[in-house]
């Protein structure tokens, strides 16, 4: 064959494979990787040799645990040791990523009230020069959590703690050693005006074509004291807020939005996370004006992986039909004091249509890590795959179908999904489907208090397996106690006075199966499952369960209770 010949073959065979090659699926052409991370909590104070019950503080101690745990124990915030194991897990399995958001609560529990707020800034610095030697090539968005302040809850009562903390946080905004060809997000002088006013501030991302918007929600929300120079913060923040979705939309951009305290309820206490007008304000914006405009919102301080809905006329069956809507990611925690495993997670983004399409999750499993003193990080599960649908999007309508697919009568894969990964596979908590489906659905307490009423009159005795019951309180379970210390969100933190008698390591608890709960019978109560429904004990009222303490597990402490 001569070589005129052998061109023209290979030419045809080139020919040919491009109209006979499978399409290319156009929407995944342009996506954009961003890491996802939250709740840190890094405890400097931790010890690997002391149990839970005094939060693995080694000071004041009586306890020793049976076994070491360097890499984390669950009912203790994050030691060094995990925030770096995080960090390179991050750069490993996103290493692609353009850029990372950090969802509020970088300090430990409990530092300002042991130590004073300097050790909340040291902790804060700390995670900030690891991030960034980590991360120097990709800027980092971090929020303010209710931990990372002068004092828990507590706002700052002029400039200089932001001020402080922009000193960490400016070279992760800014991108201080980003290559000169990177796209700055923003400037030092557009940054400093809003950052210094209450920590709240906005980025361009995705080459320009959208905005991230930061906010302080710590400023609407209902457990920060009364004042007028928070007020006057607290309503600058709405109305820039408001002034940035109409520059977007003006723009013709779309718009992410992420904070720490989201606006919505928990489904432990029955409690309110914001003021009530400061909710109304908010999804008035996200839900209604500007729908079209934000692209999704991420928030986190439950430490758990969930959804939310913000639908404006939710409680109108008929008006809820055509009603717009939002939504928000909610983010599981990288520290495991609440009975959960480390995550986080890589979001995919398509900047053409600038909509969210998918994520995947990472976690740590800590029995494992511990036991075999090798931390791998592991694949948990990608959103598209875990819940399937026809809506190829992360948006409003499609978390919509999810929040109706959990109490489906006809399977419950999507439940047992749900609650398994709730706690990034530990062991799952015993859940009402009454509360969390109404939480996720109904951003209004008194919308909530409506679907709660709605549901709570069947008879779990008399309920056949084609009869949903949507209120397993009435199944000789009870609902979760609301005693002096957790109405805000979280159950409580397992200690020796709650855990079972006698165990000598963690890794003797047995994971319980879901599979035995079997999609025929549709009883909307994972109690079939036989948890320990969460009760709530002293020492938190915002979003938490207490964490471990001598005041709240050894008799005779003579420590206050506190607030987590």
């Amino acid at each position: 064959m001569s070589t005129m010949q052998k061109g023209h073959t290979v030419a045809v065979v080139f020919l040919l494979m491009l109209i006979f090659a499978p399409p290319s699926n156009c929407s995944y052409q342009n996506i954009l990787k961003f890491l996802h991370v939250s709740d840190i909590h890094l405890d400097p104070f931790y010890d690997k040799s002391i149990d839970k019950t005094t939060r693995c503080h080694a000071a004041g101690s009586t306890s020793n645990a049976d076994y070491e745990a360097p890499y984390g124990r669950i009912g203790c915030d994050s030691p060094t040791d995990l925030l770096e194991l995080t960090l390179s897990a991050m750069r490993e399995k996103g290493d692609n990523a353009k850029f990372i958001i950090l969802t509020g609560d970088s300090t430990g529990h409990g530092l300002t009230d042991d130590h004073g707020s300097h050790t909340v800034l040291e902790s804060m610095s700390l995670v900030s020069s690891n991030i960034h030697q980590v991360f120097p090539d990709i800027p980092v968005f971090p929020a303010f959590g209710n931990n990372d302040l002068p004092g828990h809850y507590i706002l700052p009562n002029n400039s200089a703690w932001y001020r402080t903390i922009l000193s960490y946080w400016a070279p992760l905004i800014l991108c201080s050693e980003c290559q000169e060809h990177v796209q700055k997000p923003t400037t030092i002088e557009a940054l400093s005006k809003t950052f210094l006013d209450g920590g709240y501030y906005s980025v361009n991302i995705a080459d320009g074509k959208m905005i991230l918007l930061i906010l302080n929600t710590m400023y609407w929300n209902d457990n920060r004291y009364t004042d007028p120079l928070v007020e006057q913060i607290a309503e600058n923040q709405m109305q820039w807020f408001s002034n940035q979705l109409q520059l977007a939309k003006d723009q013709g951009k779309r718009v992410l939005i992420m904070s720490h305290i989201p606006p919505g309820g928990d489904p432990y206490g029955y409690n309110y996370f914001w003021y009530p007008e400061y909710i109304k304000r908010y999804v008035s914006l996200t839900a209604g004006k500007y729908h079209d405009v934000v692209a999704g919102q991420f928030y986190a301080h439950t430490h758990s992986d969930d959804f939310h809905l913000q639908i404006l006329d939710a409680a109108d069956e008929k008006a809820e039909e055509v009603s717009t809507k939002s939504f928000v990611l909610m983010a599981p925690s990288v520290s495991p004091v609440y009975a959960n495993n480390p995550a986080f997670r890589i979001m995919s983004l398509n900047t053409d249509i600038q909509a969210l399409v998918d994520y995947d999750q990472y976690y740590l499993d800590l029995v494992i890590a511990t036991e075999f003193s090798n931390p791998v990080w592991k694949f948990d599960y990608t959103f598209s795959k875990k819940y399937p649908s026809k809506n190829k999007l992360i948006d409003a309508n499609r978390i919509d179908e999810l929040n109706q697919q959990l109490i489906s009568q006809t399977d419950g894969t999507y439940w047992k999904g749900y609650i398994q990964s709730r706690t990034t596979n530990y062991q799952p908590s015993d859940y009402d489907r009454l509360p969390l489906y109404c939480v996720m659905r109904y951003v209004f307490e008194e919308d909530f208090a409506k679907c709660h009423e709605k549901f709570k009159m069947q008879d779990c005795a008399t309920s056949s397996p084609s009869r949903v019951v949507l209120d397993s309180s009435i199944c000789s379970s009870p609902r979760p106690s609301t005693s002096a210390g957790n109405t805000k969100g979280h159950p409580p933190v397992t200690t020796k006075s709650n855990t079972e008698k006698g165990a000598k390591t963690i890794k003797k608890k047995v994971r319980q199966d879901f599979a035995t709960s079997t999609p025929s019978r549709v009883v909307l109560d994972s109690s079939i499952c036989s948890f320990p429904r969460p009760s709530t004990s002293a020492g938190n009222t915002k979003g938490h369960p207490p964490v471990a303490t001598k005041s709240n597990t050894e008799k005779g402490a003579k420590t206050k209770r506190r607030k987590w």
